[in-house]
């Protein structure tokens, strides 16, 4: 990596902040990257509130320590309207969250029925209500859990063959074309990953949106592109992607930092 050119961590249970780390990598390739899965406490969304603000900034102590980066991405539906609030007010570093594009869904101006696919906590939540009552109060939309679909791209997608991938997802292909579904939010970071195949099985009419280039044209804003890179650890010799326990899926993890290009590592969070 070279020197001077910012540092940014990003953050979620698992691997659904990879989509915006892949985003900001081919955008801006010379930045140094770190990411974080703490896969020792997948999935987040069931976890209560209090351990969830405990644990982000542990992690965030852990993350300024070792690398004092210029930004925190926080890649989780569930950690960012749980405890986005709170690291704003703890630390002096720059954090973007994520939630489901209810907003460019709404605006996007095509017609029809909307539905958003998301965790069942992000269902029964009140952030998702309150995100679709200020932005498409006129709208239909309709909202499904799919939690299923988190266990699965965890656990499953990278080593899956196109034929389990569609036997997982046929329930909700369905789903869109019965409902006559116009719009599909995928409102849960790891759906994302499974884009590619939503939209080969999708009818073509049928849009999918998600928050990747959202999340990752606010992240370019806030480290602009005469951002000098204000971690003073200096330059990584090869981005990092570290896990938080090695006995649940490291070689999964490994096969995709290999992916990336990236060292894997263990994080030990210190409990405060």
């Amino acid at each position: 990596m070279i020197d001077g050119q910012p540092h940014v961590f990003f953050l979620d249970s698992g691997l659904g902040g990879i989509p915006y780390m892949e985003w900001i990598q081919k955008q801006k390739p010379s930045w140094n990257i770190i990411y974080l899965a703490d896969n020792e406490c997948f999935p987040y969304g069931n976890r209560s509130n209090s351990f969830l603000k405990e644990r982000v900034i542990n992690i965030t102590k852990e993350m300024i320590k070792l690398h004092n980066p210029d930004l925190g991405v926080i890649a989780c539906n569930t950690l960012s309207v749980t405890a986005l609030d709170v690291l704003r007010s703890r630390f002096h570093l720059p954090f973007v969250g994520v939630v489901p594009a209810v907003k460019p869904a709404a605006e996007s101006g095509g017609e029809g029925n909307i539905g958003v696919l998301a965790t069942e906590n992000t269902v029964k939540g009140k952030y998702l209500k309150t995100l679709i009552h200020q932005f498409a109060p006129s709208q239909n939309i309709e909202t499904r859990a799919a939690s299923d679909l988190v266990r699965f791209v965890e656990h499953r997608l990278y080593q899956a063959h196109e034929a389990e991938i569609q036997t997982v997802l046929a329930p909700y292909i369905n789903l869109v074309t019965d409902k006559q579904w116009k719009t599909l939010v995928l409102g849960c970071t790891h759906f994302i990953l499974l884009k590619p195949w939503f939209e080969k099985w999708l009818p073509s009419e049928v849009s999918i949106v998600d928050s990747t280039e959202g999340v990752g044209r606010r992240i370019l804003q806030l480290l602009p592109e005469n951002s000098t890179g204000l971690g003073s650890k200096g330059p990584l010799s090869q981005n990092l992607f570290y896990i938080t326990s090695k006995s649940k899926n490291e070689e999964l993890y490994r096969s995709v930092a290999d992916q990336y290009q990236m060292i894997l590592s263990t994080l030990e969070v210190n409990e405060s």
